[in-house]
């Protein structure tokens, strides 16, 4: 390729006009097949157009004629990342950073095959030093944004979003992007106008992969809103094609809530028999697909697509590292510890809802929601973030670093609290945060936060456990794809908690699921009046909202209490022994086994 050739190839490129660079690429080819910068401009385009298999075959062939050339190293890492061979692909781009620690590009490959392999934080962190090498480039930003909403920070991802956009306003995948972090977020009026500007634009792009994530996100934020006949609309309009996995990820809770089991279950075996997909998209569909057949009360092979479901996911919990992080709370976070050095500011409107994911939290958001003095802000990532805030001004990790906290960072952590949650509802004399994971911080609530109330929410061990395995939880929760797992990670909160009910002096309310379910109303008004508000009869018909709901509790809330979800463990017993095993190793006391 002359120079003049591979300059204006590299322009093209640069344009992102791919198929003329790739005409170009291949003219030269023609002439000298074996021209080295040719090939490596031919092996970017194609991992850039879908072609990652071609890509990756380029990178080899040319790391085996040039095997010192250190830029093929990262070269073929990111074509592995694009033919989502991750484990393969970090191994090589780990060897690209150490050989080129200041070359921006493949940190921020690196970061998208940490993303790959569910380890978010590293992730994240890998990301943001790509970025800080290289704060202008828009596809870092990108993929900083993509890492930030993967690993449920949705207010810090939306800057980098936005960013990208103002390089490439008109881009669908960096506004489609935009539209699920607002949907995260529960702006889910801001996200189905970005959709359905994307969806105006591209009437006719029914084969593109942007479409499919534009038409999905519309689907879940329609049902989000209670709009389900919108939704099913746009789900039924679908379906009449051939719905790729995608789409049908989005579908299928749809058709779930309205009892459409069979339709459903037909739809997904016609996809998932042969189609090859990312394992996260196949885990949805299998979760569905579980989903489907225990509605049509085929209740072993549910339980055996929901086992096919987590094994999708890499067996990537660290036990040992958590009991290290649960010990670790209990040393700081001791008795002695609460007594001293406090915040300051005034915590009363704030109350903390926790408890094991599947454990109600979402029903008691919903109960105290209802009430006109009260919001629910749902699953806020604020107070984890302001953690990680202190814990890098004082200079030592979480938990420890509050051992060394004194009354003015205190201070500091609850205004950044104060002024973050307190500003989603200004008027609002209560305000929920139902992130259920903060069990594990009820220490730092009890002297950042004084004055702020906690309600732990506790349901039967088994039936908790096994609507988490049941449930396609978040990559924060790998403990719930294997059941001697999930078992040892609930007997871990059972001690945690065990020790703040010992240590701590805040007011902590605990609610069971049974008890809601049996006596909605006493529980109701036990709740409310905990939370210090006069007594309001819409408590008891929290299901008549139109409030944003976009977790996995979306169909429950929106239903009259029910108690068909009590002691449904029964129906999978005989699946059940690693989980039985595991929670009874952990000291966790079970009723009716």
């Amino acid at each position: 390729m002359s120079r003049a050739q591979l300059t204006n190839a590299q322009n093209l490129y640069a344009a992102r006009k791919y198929a003329e660079a790739e005409k170009v690429c291949r003219e030269a080819l023609k002439a000298r097949p074996n021209d080295t910068a040719a090939t490596r401009l031919l092996g970017q385009i194609t991992r850039h157009t879908g072609r990652a298999p071609e890509s990756v075959q380029i990178f080899q062939q040319l790391r085996q004629a040039r095997p010192n050339d250190v830029q093929l190293l990262g070269e073929l890492g990111a074509s592995l990342v694009m033919a989502n061979m991750h484990p393969q692909a970090f191994g090589m781009l780990s060897q690209a950073v150490k050989a080129m620690p200041a070359a921006a590009p493949w940190r921020m490959w690196m970061g998208r095959a940490l993303t790959g392999l569910f380890q978010l934080e590293a992730a994240v962190r890998t990301l943001e030093q790509a970025h800080e090498m290289a704060p202008d480039d828009p596809d870092i930003s990108f993929h900083l944004a993509n890492a930030l909403l993967n690993a449920a920070r949705e207010k810090f991802a939306e800057p980098h979003a936005r960013a990208y956009l103002e390089k490439f306003p008109d881009s669908v995948a960096g506004r489609t992007m935009l539209a699920k972090i607002l949907e995260h977020q529960a702006r889910l009026d801001e996200s189905i106008a970005l959709l359905r500007e994307i969806l105006g634009e591209a009437p006719g792009a029914s084969h593109d992969a942007n479409f499919d994530q534009a038409v999905g996100g519309l689907i879940r934020c329609l049902n989000a809103k209670g709009d389900r006949a919108g939704a099913m609309a746009i789900c039924e309009g679908v379906a009449a094609g051939s719905p790729r996995p995608n789409l049908l990820a989005a579908m299928a809770p749809v058709y779930l809530q309205q009892h459409r089991y069979q339709e459903i279950h037909d739809l997904l075996g016609s996809v998932l028999d042969g189609q090859r997909m990312p394992e996260p998209v196949r885990a949805g569909l299998l979760f569905s697909q579980a989903e489907a057949l225990r509605g049509l009360k085929e209740h072993d092979r549910s339980f055996e697509a929901f086992v096919r479901a987590n094994g999708c996911y890499p067996d990537s919990y660290d036990r040992a590292q958590k009991a290290r992080v649960y010990d670790a709370l209990i040393e700081t976070f001791s008795a002695e510890r609460i007594g001293g050095p406090r915040a300051t500011v005034d915590g009363s409107r704030f109350v903390f809802i926790v408890g094991m994911p599947r454990s109600g939290t979402s029903l008691v958001e919903q109960i105290i929601d209802a009430h006109p003095r009260a919001f629910g802000a749902g699953e806020l990532g604020t107070l984890p973030t302001i953690v990680d805030a202190l814990a890098r001004r004082i200079g030592t990790p979480p938990p420890m670093c509050f051992a060394r906290a004194r009354s003015d960072m205190l201070d500091e952590g609850a205004r950044m609290y104060a002024d973050q949650v307190g500003a989603l509802a200004p008027g609002a004399a209560i305000i929920t945060d139902k992130l259920p994971h903060n069990f594990e911080l009820v220490g730092l609530i009890n002297i950042m936060l004084p004055g702020a109330r906690v309600i732990h929410c506790t349901r039967d061990p088994i039936d908790n456990c096994v609507s988490a395995f049941c449930t396609q939880l978040s990559a924060w929760h790998s403990y719930s794809n294997r059941l001697d797992t999930l078992g040892w990670a609930y007997a871990e909160y059972v001690r945690l908690m065990a020790h703040y009910r010992r240590a701590c002096d805040l007011p902590l309310l605990e609610v069971g699921y049974e008890a809601v379910v049996g006596d909605l109303e006493a529980q109701a008004r036990r709740i409310i009046g905990f939370v210090g508000l006069e007594w309001d009869d819409r408590c008891l018909r929290f299901y008549e909202t139109d409030r944003a709901v976009t977790t996995a509790s979306v169909d429950q809330v929106r239903q009259p209490i029910y108690t068909s979800s009590v002691a449904r463990w029964r129906r999978y017993e005989r699946h059940l022994g690693p989980l039985i095993e595991s929670l009874r190793a952990g000291g966790v006391t079970l009723e009716g086994v």
